[in-house]
């Protein structure tokens, strides 16, 4: 009976989930900004924090938008377009993406099966949407990054510096 006590009492009592302050399990905190879901993983232990920041078919990683353009292929002739200004080639943004991880042959390092395209994220500042053609024969295709500015101020806030330069 005082068996069954305890066990209700515990399931039941809030403070029984909380984790010790030298626990080596993060703490997450989670956020909404407009479109954009905020991740943060506080290690108490060491005192880092780690960040994700995500959206529909797009995600920040170290400094870095990684768009899902199509579930397979070769996005290497990727063009884009940042609120309707003039058209660009991907491949102008190789060697600052690759800087951070992202290799446009295999794609994101965590994700290589291709489909993905990356931009440095201070291209996105004050930007709205991002219009790509994945591939010559492929037609147009909008992202809204609208809020991403907010999002990442947020997550700074909360110690990210890791998300964005």
């Amino acid at each position: 009976m005082l068996l069954t006590a305890a066990l209700a009492l515990s399931l039941f009592n809030p403070l029984a989930w909380m984790t010790h302050p030298l626990s080596s399990h993060p703490a997450i905190r989670r956020a909404h900004v407009g479109a954009w879901s905020i991740a943060i993983a506080r290690d108490r232990f060491s005192g880092t924090s780690g960040c994700s920041i995500t959206g529909k078919d797009v995600s920040l990683h170290a400094g870095t938008a990684i768009f899902r353009l199509t579930r397979h292929g070769d996005t290497t002739r990727a063009v884009f377009r940042l609120d309707g200004g003039p058209p660009r080639a991907i491949s102008d943004t190789f060697d600052a993406v690759q800087a951070k991880g992202f290799f446009p042959q295999r794609g994101w390092i965590v994700d290589p099966d291709g489909g993905e395209a990356a931009l440095p994220a201070s291209y996105l500042s004050g930007i709205g949407t991002v219009t790509w053609r994945a591939s010559p024969k492929q037609g147009l295709r909008r992202i809204k990054v609208v809020h991403l500015d907010e999002a990442i101020a947020t997550a700074r806030v909360d110690g990210c510096q890791d998300v964005a330069p």
